[in-house]
């Protein structure tokens, strides 16, 4: 009867890790690709005030190296209602230069390298704009729709 009850167990015990869902073998491209709406935004380490708008902006990274971004204004009739910014909708494209550096080209522009990271379900962006001798340090914040 113990010989039974350890196989059966054995067996139970293999079925359940061979179930098991192992996130940690996704590309870092497979992880970043998706909808991911903005949640905060930061300036030298601190936080930008949004409103419920900017909280809509949306960037949409595809298979393939594509994107969309969408931005987001209070509608003219009613400013508690959001709509695409006619400015704010644009597309392009994007690749991984190296572990944690991505570079997004908007169509027509010139390429931009950004550092990112992935947590969970938090996608970060970190850059740095030189002016006159100072350094300004960006860190916007989406998470995974």
């Amino acid at each position: 009867m113990k010989k039974v009850f350890i196989l059966c167990s054995a067996m139970a015990l293999g079925l359940f890790s061979s179930c098991s869902d192992d996130d940690s073998s996704d590309s870092p491209e497979d992880a970043l690709i998706g909808s991911w709406q903005l949640t905060a935004e930061f300036e030298n380490g601190e936080a930008y005030q949004l409103d419920a708008c900017d909280l809509e902006e949306t960037i949409i990274f595809k298979s393939g190296g594509t994107y969309e971004f969408i931005d987001y204004d209070p509608s003219q009739e009613n400013e508690n209602e959001c709509v695409v910014d006619s400015d704010g909708a644009e597309s392009g494209t994007w690749s991984m230069d190296s572990e944690g550096k991505l570079s997004i080209t908007e169509s027509g522009d010139d390429v931009e390298t950004l550092e990112y990271s992935i947590s969970g379900n938090q996608l970060t962006f970190i850059s740095e704009d030189e002016y006159e001798g100072e350094t300004d340090v960006y860190k916007t914040v989406y998470v995974k729709k």
